[in-house]
């Protein structure tokens, strides 16, 4: 990828009744995928507040700079399914009776966590060992201390996973507490009915407009009437810009993507069906007028 054909920018769309309290740049469900970041944080103005939806780590090669990146951007975290399968591991002291380890080694990529981990001990970065034996870097005790379960900034909710329709929703942000309810990590919608075109969750007795990840969905679904589901998936990585309109009653937003082969090459390009610049083109219009991709 080239700097004038690695990312596309949609148009700008408007979004009435909802609004965020200030200009927000989000991300979420990088997994250690910290080339597709950099691309994606090229959009970024510098003076937006960063919103992390959650899953820096795990699958890709590099999760530790994600990590990094992200504290460098003082960016409000929200926790992921996939850090939340990590606690067991690398704080046994404060978390220790759910048997998660060997689902979170083999089936959810957290042996490239620890590689990366592993590799920036080496190069030098401030870490500390558990009782298991695990050696993991200061910076991600950081980022967990960090991390909240959700924010809602005007009446634009962001979440991890997305809350379920007609649910009344207790948020506790401290992972370790005895009461946190993990559900809200992994919940995804059955059906159509279930995602965000028919009606506006509820949230605190007030309709609000979603903002989630954790869901892989097509182009076309990334939009919806009243929410944005913005994680697309292994091979394209998405970023939100959402800015409040002058009279604070609306907003608008415009998303950037770019194609990533960190976990999986994209098999229309490995296979010669499409060049890179052309399959960002027709991910771009799937996004903008909510067609499925064509011939991929």
């Amino acid at each position: 990828m080239n700097n004038n054909s690695d990312t596309f920018v949609t148009d700008y769309f408007l979004v009435k009744r909802f609004c965020p309290s200030q200009k927000l740049f989000v991300m979420t469900d990088l997994h250690g995928c910290s080339l597709a970041m950099n691309r994606l944080l090229k959009h970024y103005d510098g003076q937006s507040k960063v919103v992390f939806l959650g899953d820096a780590i795990d699958r890709g090669p590099d999760s530790y700079a994600v990590i990094k990146r992200l504290i460098e951007l003082d960016a409000i975290c929200i926790l992921g399914n996939h850090e939340f399968l990590s606690l067991e591991t690398i704080f046994p002291e404060k978390f220790n009776d759910k048997n998660f380890p060997a689902l979170w080694y083999g089936l959810n990529g957290g042996n490239y966590t620890l590689d990366s981990f592993d590799k920036a001990i080496k190069n030098g970065a401030q870490h500390i060992k558990n009782t298991l034996g695990v050696e993991y870097p200061l910076l991600y005790s950081d980022y967990i201390r960090r991390c909240k379960t959700h924010y809602l900034s005007g009446n634009i909710l962001f979440t991890h996973a997305g809350i379920p329709p007609h649910e009344n929703v207790e948020f506790c942000d401290d992972p370790f507490d005895s009461n946190f309810n993990d559900a809200v990590l992994w919940w995804r919608p059955d059906c159509e009915t279930e995602m965000y075109n028919e009606k506006p969750r509820v949230f605190n007795e007030k309709d609000v407009f979603s903002v989630s990840g954790h869901t892989p969905t097509t182009p076309c679904q990334v939009r919806q009437n009243f929410g944005i589901n913005l994680d697309a998936g292994y091979t394209l990585k998405l970023a939100l810009e959402i800015e409040p309109d002058s009279c604070n009653n609306s907003c608008r937003y415009r998303i950037f993507g770019t194609n990533c082969d960190e976990v999986n090459i994209n098999k229309a390009i490995k296979t010669g069906q499409c060049t890179n610049e052309l399959l960002l083109k027709q991910e771009k219009e799937a996004i903008e007028k909510k067609i499925e991709l064509s011939g991929i």
